[in-house]
């Protein structure tokens, strides 16, 4: 298949920090409908340099995936990629010890002739989306998901939970953590891609997101507007950092040619046990056996069509009743009518502090809202009377979201004693 999209569409808001720690790639207005790889990055590290984290990742990915132009983007060579960008995290460590620590989620998207291929680390996430309805949606790596999944904790309990800003993979020099790869083949026109941060996730929760990216065929609004009512949903009102791409699928062609291995020359398919003079051999009677046939059909339907038109010739003068339908009455939502916007759940998402490497929280600074902090200090006591100790449930070199530092509010901290 070959699949062509519309102009990409994105942003990359500062949002509720004075410092921007995350990345996309390609930068806000540079993208082309002509682009296959397509990056977004959250990085983690406040003192560590996160922003630092981010913009590496996206430039080292970008940079290896260019030399593989035209070959498939396999699960190994995700793996290459993130090595070579390992490397280059590695480097930048030892001329830079500012850097020791700094680390980043990542999303990655990339268009190839056999389908879309996906991968990310961390709590970044990407969706796909099909008339309105979400049918693919990337898993984040928290903790809190691994004891959901072991049965420990409910959702309801997960969104609260001390532990909620833990996550479990991403890029850092000294990690090897493996990236959630998908190949999606089913791929249609008028599909939906959509990749954020978490600052996004704050506020667009999975039906409104629907809601902005449903199939109406009444009011048809273009990337460009839809990506502005999305960022207009987390402006003033976000804490973090908040960045997406949207990809809108313009048309799938069934039938193009098949991927090749870098290297790896095309060659025709032939039958067993014969050689090309063979083949083309046969092809000559099988061609004009096949002419005479098509002569024989096209006489016999010259014949059978003048039977019929003598002996009953066409009438004229005939009148056609036609029927006329009724004008369609606009309705009084002239923005995007045919759906109520939905309401956002009671249980907000609670947006976390920063991400952190260790389980050893940064340094921390009293909160101006001292009621807020009672309240949340309240609830961490009871989730932790009803919750199983943590000592029964194996945390796998977690990335923890630490308490608000004295740092800007989105400098992210790294602690470099677990790597």
């Amino acid at each position: 298949m070959k699949i062509t999209i519309h102009s990409p569409v994105g942003f990359n808001e500062t949002g509720g920090r004075s410092n921007n720690e995350d990345t996309i790639h390609p930068q806000v207005g540079e993208a082309l409908a002509s682009d296959r790889l397509f990056l977004v990055c959250d990085g983690v590290g406040g003192e560590h340099r996160g922003e630092v984290a981010s913009a590496l990742a996206c430039q080292s990915l970008s940079h290896f995936t260019a030399q593989f132009k035209g070959a498939e983007m396999t699960l190994e060579v995700v793996k290459q990629a993130l090595d070579y960008t390992l490397q280059a995290f590695e480097r930048l460590e030892k001329s830079d010890p500012e850097t020791h620590g700094m680390a980043t989620t990542m999303t990655l998207l990339y268009i190839q002739d056999n389908g879309i291929v996906l991968a990310h680390l961390g709590d970044s996430r990407i969706y796909q989306v099909r008339q309105g309805k979400v049918i693919f949606k990337s898993k984040d790596h928290k903790w809190v998901n691994e004891l959901i999944e072991s049965g420990v904790i409910t959702e309801e309990q997960a969104r609260e939970h001390p532990k909620r800003n833990v996550i479990t993979r991403v890029i850092s020099a000294g990690r090897n953590d493996e990236p959630e790869f998908v190949l999606i083949s089913d791929v249609r026109a008028n599909d939906y891609f959509f990749m954020c941060t978490d600052g996004v996730l704050e506020q667009l929760y999975d039906e409104l997101l629907e809601y902005h990216l449903r199939d109406n065929p009444d009011n048809q609004s273009s990337p460009s507007e839809i990506i502005q009512a999305i960022k207009e949903e987390c402006e003033g009102k976000t804490n973090d950092n908040f960045s997406a791409y949207l990809l809108k699928i313009a048309h799938v062609e069934i039938g193009a040619a098949p991927l090749q291995n870098p290297g790896q020359k095309e060659v025709p398919l032939l039958p067993e046990n014969k050689s090309p003079t063979q083949v083309v051999e046969e092809k000559g009677p099988q061609s004009s056996s096949n002419r005479f046939w098509i002569m024989m059909a096209a006489v016999l339907l010259v014949g059978t069509g003048y039977y019929f038109w003598e002996k009953e010739p066409v009438q004229t003068d005939v009148s056609v009743p036609v029927k006329v339908s009724a004008t369609a009455v606009p309705t009084t939502d002239t923005t995007r009518p045919g759906i109520e916007k939905p309401k956002k759940k009671e249980e907000k998402r609670i947006p976390g502090p920063q991400k952190v490497k260790s389980g050893v929280p940064l340094r921390k600074k009293k909160d101006p809202d001292r009621v807020k902090k009672e309240v949340d200090d309240l609830r961490t006591r009871t989730l932790e009377e009803e919750v199983k100790p943590e000592s029964e449930t194996p945390v796998p070199d977690p990335v923890v979201k630490s308490e608000k530092s004295d740092l800007p509010d989105k400098l992210k901290k790294v602690d470099p004693k677990q790597d």
